[in-house]
């Protein structure tokens, strides 16, 4: 099976800390950076690039620093895993531990009560019949984040067709003022970022989890991690907590399905502490992937890496 994966190089710098096991594409010309990594979809489809291989993939430069695997374990576990659609990575697993779904996670990130109801209305302004306001449950067999997959030709060419395309040619007569406003003006957000985005990638980022599963039932190859693996994903020390003390009772819901009273109070509490939590951090602590890996920064690193020593 032939392997393309690229890494997006919008800066000068990207170019000499090319994650192992990834090319370099060189986006520096940069249009649109309010849709982030969409963008770049859209040129690497218009350009055909998603037709050079087997199987494709365009991560951003933060795609190690976020979720610890390189280009050579990607490529490893894709072609040991023949027969998919598109494989899909997320660089943030500890958060199946923490939230219900990522929409749960959303509201509180990005201070919007009405986020689910405000991307549906997007949505179906542009045609795609995905339901943003019944998610349901988000964990390590059906949830990606930060747009981290590698697709087949077919799955390149229906997932712009069905859904990407028709979200980013809305105009501004079509959405209406409030509808654009809340895509491309800035929008609350924890993270540091080079640009403060709009909604429009963080729609997108949530719907292609959604459209995945609708659109390629069975056919879509999640990334799994051991326990340790997610515990070193882990960015703060609450996070690392939840996941120690209630790891195993959230995968035994997840094994069975079943999501009652006791567990959907878990999921409330722990989603309230975790993103409250990460907002507190962040105003002396700023998340930052940008330069590589902040784990070691945070003054916790230390500490825990001589426990486990």
């Amino acid at each position: 099976m032939n392997v393309r994966l690229f890494q997006n190089c919008i800066e000068d710098r990207h170019f000499d800390a090319l994650i192992p096991g990834f090319e370099a594409l060189d986006f520096r010309h940069n249009p649109r950076p309010e849709w982030r990594e969409f963008q770049i979809f859209d040129e690497v489809y218009a350009q055909g690039l998603h037709r050079s291989a087997d199987v494709v993939g365009a991560v951003s430069s933060r795609f190690y620093a976020k979720g610890l695997i390189d280009g050579h374990e990607v490529r490893r576990w894709i072609t040991a895993n023949p027969g998919y659609e598109v494989y899909v990575t997320n660089p943030r697993p500890q958060n199946v531990y923490l939230c219900f779904n990522n929409f749960d996670r959303g509201r509180i990130t990005h201070e919007d009560n009405a986020l689910e109801q405000h991307y549906q209305q997007v949505l179906d302004l542009a045609g795609v019949a995905l339901d943003m306001q019944s998610v349901g449950r988000q964990h390590h067999g059906n949830y990606g984040m930060c747009s981290y997959w590698f697709g087949t030709p077919v799955f390149w060419e229906r997932f712009m067709n069905e859904l990407v395309l028709p979200v980013t040619r809305l105009s501004r007569q079509e959405l209406g003022s409030e509808l654009h406003d809340f895509l491309y003006q800035p929008t609350p957000y924890w993270g540091v970022s080079e640009h403060r985005a709009g909604a429009l990638p963080h729609l997108l980022e949530r719907a292609t989890s959604l459209y995945i599963n609708a659109a390629f039932p069975g056919r879509a190859a999640h990334y799994q991690r051991t326990r340790e693996q997610v515990l070193a994903c882990c960015l703060y020390p609450f996070e690392r907590d939840l996941v120690e003390q209630f790891g195993d009772r959230v995968d035994a819901w997840d094994a069975a399905g079943e999501y009652d009273d006791v567990a959907m109070n878990y999921f409330r509490h722990a989603n309230q502490h975790a993103m409250q939590g990460r907002k507190a951090y962040m105003q002396w602590l700023p998340l930052d992937f940008g330069h590589g890996d902040p784990r070691p920064g945070f003054p916790w690193y230390a500490r825990l890496q001589g426990a486990l020593s």
